[in-house]
């Protein structure tokens, strides 16, 4: 099982957003998934469990999992190249 956290500044409104395009596409490729939706704040709480990190944000520090900013979900523009790098990722 693959453990995604999906944040953005509050964990509520882009977040939510986010998370509905993820578990679409999860399911769709047949990737068995939990997603962990939260604050940016409260990112480090999760961190020991994540396989990846898709956030509303940009996330400037280095991380011990691999970050995509979601804003292609947000947007419409460019998704299926975020699409591409989260099954990429996943799939490593």
């Amino acid at each position: 099982m693959k453990t995604i956290i999906v944040a953005c500044g509050s964990g509520i409104a882009t977040s939510t957003i986010l998370n509905a395009k993820l578990e679409e596409l999860l399911k769709r490729h047949g990737i068995d998934h939990r997603l962990i939706q939260c604050s940016l704040n409260e990112l480090d709480s999760y961190l020991s469990e994540a396989d990846l990190i898709v956030s509303s944000m940009q996330i400037m520090r280095e991380l011990p999992v691999p970050k995509l900013l979601g804003i292609a979900y947000l947007t419409g523009i460019g998704e299926e190249e975020l699409n591409r790098k989260i099954i990429e990722s996943l799939l490593k």
